[in-house]
């Protein structure tokens, strides 16, 4: 199983189209901000033309050294464009058996908050400045970053489109 992919392309985008906060998770260490329709153009520029409404923008911000594994809330597939990095890894989980506790953080509707210790761990990447990768948020998924300064992307989401139907569009990008 195949949980992100990383693309053959960058989008030259600076960190500084942060506008108003839609919306925060948990204790606000991951927060998504408003975007300029500017920058959500040059970003949708990646998807044909007939799949761009399927998508909208916007810029996510994560605090901390550690996010726990967790689903997302309102989106099936993220597209980031990575502005800054700092060598975090993204892990992805399978549950080790269907019947184990899960919890909500603040904001959160359909996405849930896992145990580590409940999973297998799968498979992980690192991300680098400039980089794009279709990440599968549907599946269980946490972020290490030992420095703990904060993290910045562009992200495209999707709460139509699958994992498996973002990558088919995008095949000529991978």
């Amino acid at each position: 199983m195949t949980y992100f992919t990383k693309l053959k392309t960058s989008v030259p985008l600076s960190e500084s189209e942060i506008k108003d906060s839609l919306t925060a998770y948990g204790d606000g260490r991951i927060e998504f901000f408003k975007i300029s329709s500017n920058v959500e153009q040059q970003m949708l520029s990646i998807i044909p033309v007939k799949y761009q409404n399927y998508f909208t923008g916007s810029t996510m911000k994560i605090k901390g050294s550690y996010i726990p594994p967790h689903t997302d809330s309102y989106r099936k597939v993220g597209i980031n464009f990575y502005i800054k990095t700092d060598n975090a890894t993204t892990r992805f989980f399978e549950k080790r058996s269907e019947n184990i506790a899960t919890t909500q953080v603040k904001g959160q509707s359909e996405g849930h908050v896992f145990n580590e210790p409940d999973l297998l761990l799968k498979d992980t990447f690192v991300s680098n400045d400039n980089e794009v990768w279709i990440l599968d948020v549907s599946k269980i998924h946490s972020v290490n970053n030992p420095s703990g300064t904060e993290r910045i992307a562009y992200s495209l989401s999707s709460h139509v489109l699958s994992y498996e139907q973002t990558v088919k569009i995008l095949k000529d990008l991978i």
